[in-house]
């Protein structure tokens, strides 16, 4: 009888564990909305290109590392990796950009959502004249 318990309180406590781990988690920071009345032009270089699993788009996004006239630095947030690939995108370490879009704080970090980006006589359009994105 004993032992039935015992595998009793057991069972309980993995069955526990286990729905305290599949429940969902609270949602984080609402994303900052696109404010085209906000809008303005970074222009810089380059720094870094990287693709990584971002809150914003809610999947795999392509970023890149833009470094400021004044030295500084900050990420631009252009669209999801499937986006980016499917035009054949490509930014490299070293291109000078002049980036349109709005600058953010997102989890307590400076960000720009970019809407387009122009790299010499190329322009790249990542969101529509109101800030929709194009993805």
């Amino acid at each position: 009888m004993k032992t039935w318990r015992v595998v009793s309180v057991i069972l309980g406590m993995w069955m526990a564990t286990v729905l305290a781990i599949a429940a969902p988690k609270p949602a984080g920071e609402p994303a900052p909305k696109y404010d085209k009345g906000a809008e303005a032009v970074f222009k810089g270089t380059v720094d870094e290109v990287k693709d990584r699993q971002c809150p914003m788009s809610g999947g795999m996004g392509s970023h890149l590392i833009l470094k400021l006239a004044d030295g500084g630095t900050i990420e631009v947030h252009l669209a999801l990796t499937k986006f980016v690939n499917r035009y054949e995108l490509e930014f490299k370490k070293g291109d000078v950009l002049e980036v349109t879009g709005v600058k953010v704080k997102f989890e307590g970090v400076d960000t720009i959502f970019a809407r387009k980006i122009k790299r010499g006589s190329d322009e790249f359009l990542f969101r529509d004249n109101d800030g929709k994105p194009l993805w």
